[in-house]
């Protein structure tokens, strides 16, 4: 039996310095967040808010990005830093996957390789502090596609199952996860062998496994919650009447495909500076099945985005996010499979300073800017908000009502963490619309005209308003200050 020194020696070099840029990832990119931010980013309040009651679904997202929000802030005690930790949890996984999935096809060396290449892709570095429902298709994404290429390469019925189970979490977390489905149907018609799986028991059980996951999900979305969010996001997403054709059809065509190319670019130049040599079509089957595989997995969905783009539907940028994982895969396959010492040297350099430039751009931009949305004190604002509350109706306060912003800064941080209730998301306000009718809360707004909402929005347009002004900076800024504005709700008229 090998013991674990020589188990490390006798692992390749590329596959040692994969398991350093997991460890770096881990332990820096929860760090450098962790100290500089005073608060949580805006998406990851939104989640711990809509998240708090474990509700099955909610007008703006599937559940499961909450679900982990509020099971991460309830097993922390509301802690910053498991956040972080939980973002880096997702982009490492996706690594793994990366990897495990690249062993079906190559070598232990040349996979860790392109398990790298996310490294290269700022989705996995210089946006991921901000857990939100991208952050876990970065792991559930490839995990899924990991079950898929083991299920249609071995047929083992265990691989269908986890490959249905890890395609309902993905549909937990967001419906355009649809698009990676669609993926693995165009790959399964490519080729005559895997066409006659479709005739095979293992699609199915792996259909009937995501039915199983998602099943409550789907009573819930049956029973009005699909009529919710589609009225939230026609709202959201409807442009107005003066926009015009350009804009409409071409303009978020063009930066979507834009933002694809950047991505693609930046990894393509690190293997192409380390071999310093043209990628090719390979002749071999097995790297010439990685390389097509690989290009259904990125090429399908964002043909889907384009379509939909074209048509006039709002499409964002940040749809993206999970599109890139078989990235690395793809580039391994189109270049050269012998890696050279020398080769493997210069891709490693460059991983490393892409890695720590990435890592100083956040920190430097995050220390020298005073951002309201990094810096802001949320914890003294709340505490004091809160014990303001107190003295004016002699209770604690255990629901209010604002944005997402402010809903979520109360969830997470003021004492006793009481209910936040995001006025403008229907799915929040039927939850929390009964415990406010009975007990009463606060309002919190950026603006006056916010509040005039929020407060007409729960029946006390006549409430009193008054504001607050509080000061914020970063490390290295200048000293900011933002007025919020509040009114205390009475129990007995809010609706």
């Amino acid at each position: 039996m090998k013991t674990i020194p020589q188990t490390i020696r006798d692992t390749p070099p590329a596959v040692r310095f994969l398991c350093a840029v997991v460890l770096l990832q881990l332990v820096l990119w929860t760090l450098v967040p962790g100290v500089l931010f005073k608060i949580l980013p805006l998406d990851t309040l939104e989640a711990t808010a809509w998240g708090s009651g474990f509700s099955l679904g909610n007008a703006k997202h599937p559940p499961l990005t909450g679900w982990i929000a509020g099971l991460t802030a309830s097993a922390t005690g509301h802690a910053d830093w498991p956040f972080f930790l939980l973002s880096q949890l997702c982009v490492t996984g996706g690594m793994a996957c990366v990897y495990l999935m690249a062993r079906e096809f190559f070598g232990r060396e040349e996979s860790a390789l392109a398990a790298l290449a996310p490294q290269f892709i700022f989705y996995y570095n210089v946006t991921s502090p901000e857990f939100n429902v991208n952050l876990p298709l970065l792991f559930l994404w490839p995990a899924a596609a990991l079950f898929f290429v083991r299920a249609y390469k071995h047929g083992r019925i265990r691989d269908w199952i986890l490959l249905g189970a890890a395609s309902g979490l993905c549909l937990l977390c967001k419906y355009t996860s649809a698009l990676l489905f669609a993926a693995f149907a165009v790959f399964l018609l490519t080729s005559k062998a895997r066409r006659r799986l479709l005739l095979t028991a293992g699609p199915w059980i792996a259909a009937a496994s995501a039915c199983v996951v998602i099943l409550p999900h789907a009573m819930w979305a049956l029973t009005g919650g699909i009529a919710m969010m589609r009225a939230y996001v026609e709202k959201r997403m409807a442009a107005g009447a003066d926009v015009s054709w350009f804009r409409r059809h071409v303009a978020g065509v063009l930066l979507l495909l834009g933002n694809a190319v950047l991505v693609y670019l930046i990894p393509l130049g690190a293997f192409w500076l380390s071999k310093l040599e043209r990628p090719r079509i390979p002749s071999d089957p097995v790297r010439r099945e990685a390389a097509l595989f690989s290009a259904v997995m990125t090429g399908v969905p964002l043909f889907a985005m384009t379509v939909i783009g074209i048509s006039g539907k709002t499409i964002r940028a940040m749809w993206l996010v999970p599109l890139f994982f078989p990235l690395g895969i793809l580039l391994a396959a189109l270049f050269p499979a012998e890696w050279t010492a020398k080769q493997t040297k210069r891709f490693r350099a460059s991983v490393l300073v892409f890695f720590f430039l990435c890592l100083t751009g956040v920190a430097v931009a995050f220390s020298a800017k005073s951002d309201r949305r990094r810096h802001f004190p949320a914890r003294q604002f709340t505490a004091e908000a809160s014990r303001m509350y107190a003295e004016k109706t002699g209770k604690p306060l255990t629901v209010m009502a604002g944005n997402v912003w402010t809903a979520g800064m109360f969830r997470h941080y003021a004492p006793g963490h009481p209910q936040g209730c995001i006025w403008n998301n229907r799915g929040e306000v039927e939850r929390l619309g009964a415990m406010l009718k009975e007990r009463g809360g606060l309002a919190v707004a950026d603006s006056p005209e916010d509040m005039a909402d929020i407060l007409a929005c729960f029946g006390a347009p006549d409430a009193p308003v008054f504001t607050m002004d509080v000061e914020y900076r970063s490390l290295f800024g200048k000293k900011r200050t933002r007025t919020l504005n509040l009114a205390v709700l009475d129990g007995a008229s809010a609706k």
